[in-house]
């Protein structure tokens, strides 16, 4: 018996080093979600049983969702794996949706574009005023670098949707 709804099983590339690149960032999703069920496990353990939490928990937690969910957007994007409304899919014909699918690709990998620039010169000023988060004192600019570089990634993966067929179920 098959439980998995359609559209959600989870996609990869073929082997090779998009595959180990994939397979990274995969790794590194799971590795900070494991940590962050493990910072909150034992944060509200510590606050309600020992009146003593974990300090800086909250904002660890901050960092390490912000990495997660830009971890995880180049995979989701490249297998174009995004939440979506198809309002138009039953209206048009294969043709109209293969120009749809260019447009969106174009859209979303140019949007995706500007906002890891825009990202990146934030990053520079953050790095520029050393700015560091409250209770950690940990500086954010490299936090913010990464996030540029994985839109980036992400971006990339858009645009690579303009040289890949579409596999309709």
């Amino acid at each position: 018996m098959d439980n998995e709804l359609e559209g959600m099983q989870v996609k990869h590339s073929p082997n090779g080093p998009l595959r180990m690149a994939e397979r990274l960032l995969n790794g590194v999703c799971v590795i900070i979600l494991t940590l962050m069920v493990m910072v909150t496990t034992l944060d509200v353990l510590g606050r309600y049983i020992f009146h003593a939490p974990i300090h800086g928990a909250y904002e660890s937690n901050e960092f390490l969702l912000a990495i997660l969910i830009f971890s995880a957007l180049p995979h989701v994007t490249l297998h174009n794996q995004h939440l979506t409304v198809s309002l138009l899919d039953s209206v048009l014909s294969k043709r109209a949706k293969q120009f749809q699918r260019m447009i969106i690709a174009l859209i979303s990998g140019g949007g995706l574009a500007i906002l890891s620039y825009y990202l990146w010169l934030h990053a520079m000023q953050l790095a520029d005023y050393g700015d560091r988060s409250n209770a950690l004192d940990i500086p954010i600019a490299p936090v913010a670098y990464l996030i540029s570089v994985l839109t980036g990634l992400a971006s990339l993966a858009a645009l690579s949707q303009l040289f890949t067929r579409h596999r309709q179920p």
